[in-house]
């Protein structure tokens, strides 16, 4: 299983644009307007909820179940806020962080 915190502290170190998260695949890194994925097994869906879920509030949730889309901004401290993107299609979520 992928760690949340690890996953934004090598978003900051290696200066990429983006972090995409989708079922079937690992994480993978956009930087340079390039995607390579981390080194590391598949995120299954609900890899990909529970990643989800420790970034955002239940009323966010909610949010993303009832209209299939949510946005909202990750701060951590001491560092810069991320934008987190939340898709949801029928019962599959993916996810980017910016």
């Amino acid at each position: 299983m992928y760690h949340l915190e690890h996953l934004l502290a090598l978003l900051t170190a290696e200066k990429a644009t983006e972090l995409q998260f989708r079922a079937g695949s690992p994480p993978m890194v956009v930087s340079e307007n390039e995607r390579h994925p981390l080194q590391g097994p598949p995120t299954s869906n609900e890899d990909l909820m529970k990643l989800l879920r420790s970034l955002t509030s239940s009323r966010q949730m909610r949010n993303l179940r009832e209209s299939g889309v949510v946005r909202f901004v990750y701060a951590l401290p001491d560092r810069s806020p991320f934008l987190v993107h939340a898709t949801m299609e029928n019962e599959n979520i993916a996810f980017d962080i910016s």
